[in-house]
């Protein structure tokens, strides 16, 4: 028989609990997201064992799991996109959501409830089943493709859409961005996951010092976390702005812009058009 001080006891405990915290911690990482979910039949009793796969829409990158004891399911480490997810177990039919969208840092809740199949059937869902989380309470805002496309920005800076989300302001003249009030210096900036802070002076890199290397047609969509977000951000005592880069597809695509600034067709600047009106008279 096995016996434990009370100190190891704690020690196990704590062991256990630490573990069963990093098991729902891998949902999700900095530049990836998860789909998580509940699957019952039609009483609402759950199914153990049941298989949910989703498979990215772009690329075909398949992803697999089965419910556990509590009927609960887990799919981490998937790239934002649409997906389609399909939950089945033996005895009921199946069924498949071919809208199922992920986002960087957040977790998509999708539930299932499945009935029972006399013969093999699929029910399909096409709707898109909305991102809510309910397991987590930070502040946080995720700018998508169809923001950047839509939105008017008078630079090519992805992380100039930051000034959207609540508590944002403009920090100075360099093109900083303040959260809370809080200097813009204090934010922390990642791409893919990997650093993006300016060494020297603790600012995104790009901003005021160095050249910008990151396009904003290279950008999927990025994650502002104003307050309350988990440990594994950290680093910062303003907000966290993740972003998370474009892939290749099955599909070739691509952008182009062009601006065309002619003064003729824009407005006049009051205060430059009676200095070079004075200057003008001058000359004459």
């Amino acid at each position: 028989m096995l016996r434990f001080t009370s100190r190891e006891l704690l020690l196990l405990l704590g062991t256990l609990l630490v573990a069963g915290a990093l098991r729902f911690a891998v949902a999700q990482s900095s530049d990836t997201g998860a789909v998580t979910g509940l699957v019952t039949d039609q009483t609402g009793a759950v199914i153990v064992g049941a298989k949910v796969s989703a498979v990215n829409r772009a690329t075909n990158a398949r992803a697999s799991t089965a419910t556990d004891g509590n009927g609960r399911f887990i799919l981490g480490f998937l790239q934002p996109g649409t997906y389609s997810v399909e939950v089945s177990a033996e005895g009921f039919g199946a069924r498949k959501l071919e809208a199922v969208v992920v986002e960087v840092g957040r977790s998509t809740t999708v539930d299932s409830a499945l009935k029972p199949a006399a013969l093999e059937s699929v029910v399909t869902t096409t709707a898109e089943a909305p991102v809510v989380e309910t397991d987590r309470s930070d502040f946080s805002t995720n700018i998508n493709q169809e923001t950047m496309q839509n939105s008017p920005v008078n630079v090519r800076r992805w992380s100039s859409f930051a000034l959207t989300t609540p508590g944002a302001s403009p920090d100075g003249t360099f093109g900083l961005t303040s959260f809370r009030g809080i200097s813009g210096l204090l934010n922390n900036n990642t791409v893919d996951g990997a650093d993006n802070n300016q060494a020297f002076f603790a600012e995104e890199k790009g901003r005021s010092r160095i050249s910008y290397s990151i396009s904003e047609d290279s950008v999927q969509e990025f994650q502002v976390n104003t307050s309350d977000y988990s440990a594994e951000y950290g680093r910062a005592a303003g907000a966290v702005i993740n972003a998370v880069t474009k892939s290749s597809t099955n599909q070739m695509h691509g952008t182009a812009y062009w601006y065309y600034r002619d003064s003729d067709l824009g407005a006049l600047n009051p205060f430059y058009s009676k200095s070079k009106m004075a200057l003008d008279q001058k000359v004459a």
